[in-house]
């Protein structure tokens, strides 16, 4: 349909005050100016008149109007049906799946819009697939996970004039994804003018499963250390009031037990295992599996315990003679996995140095199931005989017990400057100012930030003043008080650490433990400080810091408040089973400073997978960490699961981080696999990793029904979210939506500009001019 409009070239209050000039001047002066016969007279002025319309018409612009019919073709209708494992969910009316439902859904919509739409299906799960009506039905539901962004921008085409739709049919879970490449889908759709209709399959179903995990997966010990195998079992809906849980190494039971669950509930349980030798040993929990399970892939969870046989290396500096010194050498000289050296100040330039090397205790002395701190505590020595062995007269080693030698040492400020690299955690006591130069404090800091080692404070400050170098290294400031008692309170950050061996009944482990005593109020100072455990040390009543810690570069310091604590290890007969608590303390609080460190100075490598737990959609890498590794880049190879010999892969160097390699294996099929290094003794348990490889349980647990995901993709996108699929009101939804979006378009064409138009107008000019030229008029 074709018609004209004007488009003024001037405001119309200016052209119609001078189209009423122009009139009255042609009317004057045909009036005043007649010197022709009538004939010729009004032939001239009409002519005349006609010529100075023109300008006038132009000066209106008048413009054809017509409109341009729609691009050829019909517009796009991409129906996407949802594949993954939860739309085999029978929640939908008959006992039919969702799936089943959706497919009908689809097959319907094609069939009775293909007059009017170009239908297109596709079904999607991880990935997004075209397909026939025909296949669509003969499908079932097993994608293991759910990936709605791939799904929309997959139906996505960049060039459709046309006009295009979405017709999503899914239960809304999106597993393979965060929500921000969902809107980011959802929005680059409304971009396209796509709207998106959303159509929720399901209800809020929920399975009976029962789901098996281990807290600490990879676990690093050392030989004859008990180390907690702590497991989470959580049961959905009800499936029983029990089950039986049980602990393998390999193929071999290790222990079982029967553990009381709750319905729709979470129960925690606790193995300890220990081994003498080195190695690498992969463990297996397992819960029965129960009948009605939605799957058993989940019931059991591995564990990887790497046991190293070399010491933790510990430097304990000490003012003058304490009881809690004394008795935290006994308990760290104890620890099969310590070797310790301390050093004491007896007088003025007098100083006892004790190295102490491993105690490795013998099998007929201390039972298996005992702990080594509480063997040592079972003698319970005196307090009134447990006196400081006097040291020998001359400065020269004194071997005592088992390798320990005993030095007199009259130049404290080496201990820091030049043995502090064979150290792993230093331990200050009290009055360690002669300790503490300026040269001795910047290398400690130097040794924190680079060399990855951890200080300890025990028993609060560690000098009578605090300077600002020593300062910037504690994680509290302290204010002096009057003496106060207090009992300790572990906070939520250490309880999930586990350190404690008891307490598992949701009361406090210390409160019934001798109270500690403490003559300065200690406060948080640093941003980065944590607080591990509180105690009240004022009569304020306001919990203070106790036990903290903060990095300092690569590396930690932690400051232990309160003196007395050497009394946790003498308790009365009735409250023997508490004695433990003492060494466990200290020894968690060795092992959790030693696990953070990339590379103990013993070692010369360490390989780890990120996770020892993949599904098969995920891709498998591991970190190599080397020390002083010369020559071409190292080698590992792959064995087991279902590999028919071993796979090479060459470490790549990371350019950041000298020393450190990364190993992409990609994705494997289930199954159990082990990642070693070659040309290196594979006694070394750094030296392998292991891992396993299983189908994502994710869709067959999470089948509860997300409407409201499903609304905001449909209300992002300029789209709705349909309660019904009527294929008729589908279509009439779009049609609105491509009226309100793509209005009518028409062309514009001036009317005066074209030859015709301009070729008369000249004519006429020239006709009128000709006419009075002989008229005379000109």
């Amino acid at each position: 349909m074709t018609h004209i409009t004007f488009d003024p070239y001037i405001p119309l209050a200016l052209w119609v005050p001078l189209a009423l000039a122009t009139a009255g001047l042609l009317a004057w002066y045909s009036v005043a100016g007649r010197r022709l016969p009538d004939r010729r007279w009004w032939a001239v002025v009409t002519l005349m008149a006609l010529a100075a319309a023109v300008p006038l018409l132009v000066l209106l612009n008048p413009t054809w109007m017509e409109q341009i019919p729609p691009p050829p073709g019909k517009p796009l209708l991409t129906v996407l049906v949802d594949r993954s494992a939860s739309m085999a969910t029978r929640d939908a009316p008959g006992g039919k799946t969702r799936f089943q439902v959706g497919a009908a859904l689809a097959t319907a919509t094609a069939e009775q819009l293909k007059d009017q739409y170009e239908v297109r299906l596709r079904w999607f799960a991880a990935a997004s697939v075209p397909c026939s009506p025909e296949t669509l039905t003969s499908l079932s539901p097993d994608g293991l996970a759910t990936d709605l962004a791939v799904a929309v921008q997959g139906a996505l085409e960049e060039d459709r004039p046309q006009g295009q739709a979405i017709l999503l049919l899914s239960d809304g879970i999106h597993n393979a994804g965060g929500s921000d490449s969902l809107r980011q889908a959802a929005f680059k759709a409304r971009a396209m003018a796509v709207p998106i209709y959303t159509k929720t399959l399901g209800t809020a179903t929920v399975v009976n499963d029962l789901e098996v995990t281990v807290r600490q997966p990879q676990e690093l010990a050392f030989a004859d250390q008990r180390v907690p195998v702590i497991v989470m079992i959580r049961q959905r809906g009800k499936l029983a009031v029990r089950t039986k849980l049980s602990l393998h190494l390999g193929d071999k039971q290790v222990e079982s037990r029967d553990v009381p669950i709750k319905p729709d509930d979470a129960v925690e349980e606790t193995f300890y295992v220990s081994h003498k030798q080195s190695g690498l040993y992969r463990y297996e929990v397992r819960a029965a599996v129960l009948p009605g399970e939605a799957t058993a892939a989940n019931n059991s969870a591995p564990m990887l315990l790497r046991v190293i046989d070399q010491p933790v290396r510990m430097l304990l500096l000490e003012g003058k003679p304490y009881w809690d010194t004394k008795f935290l050498v006994r308990t760290l000289s104890a620890d099969p996995s310590v070797e310790l050296t301390s050093v004491v100040q007896l007088a003025e330039n007098r100083f006892l140095r004790r190295k102490i090397p491993r105690h490795i205790p013998q099998p007929q002395t201390t039972p298996a199931t005992k702990s080594p701190v509480t063997a040592v505590a079972a003698t319970k020595p005196a307090p009134s005989s447990a006196k400081t062995p006097s040291p020998p007269a001359k400065n020269k080693d004194l071997p005592v017990d088992d390798g320990e030698k005993w030095t007199i040492e009259t130049d404290p400020t080496k201990l820091l400057a030049d043995d502090l690299a064979s150290y792993q955690i230093v331990v200050l006591g009290r009055n360690t100012e002669v300790f503490l130069t300026d040269d001795a404090l910047a290398k400690l800091r130097k040794w924190l930030v680079e060399a990855e080692g951890s200080l300890v404070c025990f028993r609060g400050a560690p000098t009578s003043q605090i300077n600002q170098r020593l300062g910037e290294l504690m994680p509290v400031r302290w204010t002096p008080t009057a003496e106060v008692h207090y009992n300790m309170q572990l906070t939520g950050t250490a309880q999930a650490l586990h350190w404690l061996p008891v307490g598992r009944d949701g009361l406090n482990p210390l409160a019934e433990l001798p109270p500690l005593a403490a003559a300065a109020r200690p406060e948080t100072a640093q941003a980065l400080s944590v607080v591990l455990a509180t105690g009240v040390v004022d009569a304020s009543g306001k919990p203070a810091p106790v036990i903290s810690y903060q990095p300092v570069g690569s590396g930690r310091s932690v400051a232990v408040e309160g003196a007395g604590m050497w009394r946790w290890a003498f308790l009365p007969p009735e409250r023997q089973k508490q004695e433990e608590i003492y060494g466990s303390l200290w020894q968690s609080l060795v092992r959790w400073l030693v696990a953070q460190v990339g590379l103990l100075p013993s070692q010369r490598l360490a390989l780890r997978t990120d996770s020892i737990s993949l599904n098969t959609d995920e891709s498998v890498s591991a970190t190599l960490l080397t020390r002083d590794w010369k020559g071409d880049p190292p080698q590992v190879e792959l064995i087991g699961g279902t590999l028919a010999g071993p796979r090479s892969f060459t470490c790549i160097p990371h350019g950041a981080y000298p020393g450190q390699y990364h190993v992409a294996v990609g994705r494997l099929d289930e199954g159990k696999y082990t990642l070693r290094m070659r040309g290196v003794d594979a006694r070394d348990p750094s030296s392998a990793t292991a891992f396993e490889v299983r189908q994502s349980t994710a869709e067959r647990l999470d089948v509860r029904t997300q409407p409201a995901a499903m609304a905001m993709i449909a209300r992002d996108s300029g789209g709705t979210a349909l309660e019904t699929v009527e294929p008729r009101l589908l279509a009439h939804e779009f049609h609105d939506y491509l009226t309100r979006t793509r209005p009518q378009r028409t062309a514009r064409t001036m009317a005066w500009d074209r030859w015709w138009a301009l070729s008369g107008a000249l004519l006429l000019w020239a006709t009128a001019w000709g006419l009075r030229r002989r008229s005379g008029l000109i």
